[in-house]
């Protein structure tokens, strides 16, 4: 959550030192209610979930994260209009760098003729849970899948510290590093393939259609079960094998390109899946260039690994690995 506000919002949210976060702790609070609705699928009628207590806390959470988020545009608008007094005035260039690099609360601010307070605070609302929650879960499974794959690590392993040959290994990556990590790429979306953040979405068609032998009225919702689409054995070999060579370019080409959602597909598809991509190698490759990771006594096969689905997976039992230095 912290990189997405400093990314996104050029804001930091120090939200790891803070136990209650009101943004966090609110999305967490609105998951487990849609997934109580969708496990009591008649409180998916907005008539008779009124009447539920959970109605309430729904109504509770999202005030405070309307809250939280109006505050943060209210900041960014002091911030803004200062530096526009700034430059009004005159600075120097080494002083106005800000000029160069705006965020993404910055550029909805210069739109404001354009768009209202409240989709302004709808769209930042979804790009920071979409932004958090997703990417954070797939990096502890990226871990995971590492520790228990030692093979894979070390290829990993091998990869970064060829691209970071010049000797400086604490120094960040840039973008060109980023670009250059093929197979720790190939290994992030092999891990997306077996634990997809988001395991399900639900589409609504528009016009009556045909899929197969079956008639689809206008108007009905579809489950997409991503989770079952990515172990399809027509789509994969050994499909419930991790092998990061299920994303070589040749076999990518070979196959349907909706074999393979972890962002959705289509025109609805995730608008951040590229962010997602830069933030999981930036992370993983700081992290495997310092530690390295084997499985914990916790956990010491994948199978122990426990899923549950709000939104998104969440760990029934935490994410378990051991984590030694590589120093």
């Amino acid at each position: 959550m912290d990189t997405i506000g400093r990314t996104a919002l050029g804001e930091e949210f120090n939200s790891q030192n803070k136990e209650n976060h009101d943004f966090r702790n609110n999305y967490e609070r609105l998951a487990e209610i849609f997934a109580y609705r969708i496990s009591n699928p008649w409180f998916l009628i907005s008539s008779l979930f009124s009447l539920s207590s959970k109605k309430h806390e729904q109504r509770n959470s999202q005030h405070l994260m309307h809250k939280f988020v109006n505050g943060v545009i209210q900041k960014k608008k002091v911030e803004t209009n200062e530096k526009a007094k700034t430059m009004i005035n005159g600075c120097r260039d080494e002083d106005c760098s800000y000029q160069k690099v705006k965020s993404l609360i910055e550029i909805l601010l210069a739109n404001e003729h354009q768009i209202s307070h409240e989709e302004m605070r709808d769209e930042l609302i979804t790009i920071i849970s979409a932004g958090h929650e997703t990417t954070a879960k797939a990096n502890s499974l990226i871990i995971f899948m590492l520790a228990h794959h030692q093979d894979v690590q070390q290829i990993v392993y091998q990869e970064i510290n060829s691209i970071f040959s010049d000797g400086n290994l604490n120094r960040p990556p840039t973008y060109e590093d980023l670009q250059k990590m093929e197979y720790l790429e190939r290994v992030i979306k092999e891990t997306m393939r077996l634990y997809p953040a988001v395991p399900l979405v639900l589409r609504q068609v528009e016009n009556e259609m045909m899929i197969g032998k079956y008639l689809i009225p206008a108007d009905t919702v579809i489950a997409i079960p991503i989770y079952c689409l990515h172990l399809n054995p027509q789509s994969y070999k050994d499909p419930e094998k991790f092998n990061p060579d299920n994303f070589l370019p040749d076999v990518c080409r070979s196959r349907h390109p909706y074999a393979y959602i972890p962002f959705s597909g289509g025109t609805r598809n995730c608008i951040g899946m590229k962010y997602a991509m830069l933030q999981m190698k930036t992370a993983i490759s700081t992290l495997v260039r310092s530690y390295r990771f084997s499985p914990s006594e916790k956990c010491p096969t994948p199978k122990e690994l426990k899923l549950s689905c709000t939104i998104a997976l969440e760990f029934i039992n935490g994410c378990y690995v051991k984590i030694e230095s590589r120093k």
